[in-house]
């Protein structure tokens, strides 16, 4: 069993919290977990989304190269979490829907140097020819994310091993707005325009309508 400080490594080394000291939450998320949204929300709560924007229209660049890399961010946050200063949440997602939406990161991202590589390690993991031109199916990108060794940061679960040390609240992203409006009401937040921030070219959502079986169906980049 790991110890808290083993665990805050885990979490650090994959998914940094959100924190600010003027702000009651320290905020847990992962990717495709609707982690756009709350990176907005965050930024809108502590007066910093418009210069977030204004740096990069993508916001997870302000919040890597700026934000989360000031100097004594991760030493102040660490020390908040050791001695629960602050109430915490956890925005998550139905692990199933999820998994869609992690797969068709791949049909939707043709051209990208970062997802090019993902597909050279997929392909070199099921048919051993990095430069094959065979897609894969939703059921072998399953196996795909539970067997192999090094994936990316998307397709790993939600759950890090021992984060329930520090994860007290959850914020489910399938009733996000109604979630977010109670804890704004509750901890004497801003009031937040969710339609604009929720807004993200980003999600997948409008792409996962079909009823039916697919699993066995082909994708490719």
């Amino acid at each position: 069993m790991l110890n808290k400080n083993e665990v805050l490594e885990k979490i650090l080394k994959y998914r940094v919290p959100y924190f600010n000291e003027e702000f009651p939450l320290i905020l847990f998320w992962s990717q495709k977990s609707g982690c756009t949204s709350f990176a907005k929300w965050f930024f809108f709560q502590i007066g910093l989304l418009d210069e977030a924007i204004q740096y990069n229209p993508w916001i997870h660049l302000y919040e890597e190269e700026v934000y989360k890399n000031q100097p004594n961010y991760r030493k102040e946050l660490v020390e908040s979490l050791l001695i629960s200063k602050k109430e915490t949440f956890k925005l998550v997602r139905d692990p199933y829907k999820r998994a869609v939406s992690q797969f068709l990161i791949l049909a939707s991202t043709q051209g990208l140097v970062h997802w090019d590589k993902e597909w050279e390690k997929i392909r070199e993991y099921f048919y051993n020819d990095k430069k094959s031109k065979k897609g894969i199916s939703f059921k072998q990108f399953l196996n795909y994310i539970k067997d192999s060794d090094s994936i990316d940061d998307h397709f790993t679960p939600q759950y890090i091993e021992g984060e329930k040390a520090f994860v007290r609240n959850y914020i489910y992203l399938e009733t996000f707005d109604a979630h977010i409006l109670e804890i704004e009401k509750k901890y004497g937040l801003k009031e937040s325009n969710l339609s604009l921030i929720t807004k993200s070219t980003h999600h997948l959502t409008s792409s996962m309508l079909l009823n039916g079986n697919y699993s066995d169906m082909e994708i490719t980049n």
